[in-house]
């Protein structure tokens, strides 16, 4: 199953702010992310699917995704 960036997120009960602080980032560069997946760098891509215990080609990286 695919998820958005933010369905992965909710689905490992983590907020944005928690998020940010693992991957090194502010918050508001996040909620960039979020809103807009296919912005995100390839490499935080990656380690963002890893905080959520999923692969990264199960997380949908587009902006037609949330």
């Amino acid at each position: 199953m695919t998820v958005s960036p933010k369905q992965a997120r909710l689905l490992c009960e983590k907020t944005q702010r928690e998020i940010a602080g693992i991957l090194g980032v502010h918050r508001d560069t996040y909620m960039k992310w979020e809103k807009n997946p296919d912005v995100m760098p390839v490499g935080k891509a990656k380690e963002f699917a890893s905080i959520v215990g999923r692969n990264v080609d199960e997380i949908f990286f587009s902006i037609m995704s949330t």
